[in-house]
């Protein structure tokens, strides 16, 4: 699911994001990753939302991907939910 410019979407990590994507499983919040430039990302988790990671943009798509084939190969239900902003 692509959801184009969502103009309320709130920051959780290092600033503005430009990129966000909302990973659940079983219809439950597990994380949210935000790309805010070419160098910075953070990942929240929803048990430590107080904890924002910060990662490398590259390793936070790796991240979603595999989020992605693990849970397929494992038949599980899954969300990916992706925003990206304008600039």
């Amino acid at each position: 699911m692509t959801i184009a410019l969502v103009p309320c979407m709130p920051e959780v990590g290092l600033g503005a994001a430009l990129e966000r994507f909302e990973l659940d499983i079983q219809g439950e919040e597990y994380c949210v990753i935000d790309i805010v430039d070419e160098q910075n990302a953070s990942i929240v988790l929803s048990k430590l939302p107080e904890f924002p990671l910060e990662i490398r943009p590259e390793r936070a798509r790796q991240f979603v991907a595999a989020w992605r084939e693990r849970n397929n190969i494992q038949g599980q239900p899954y969300g990916v939910h992706d925003q990206q902003r304008e600039v």
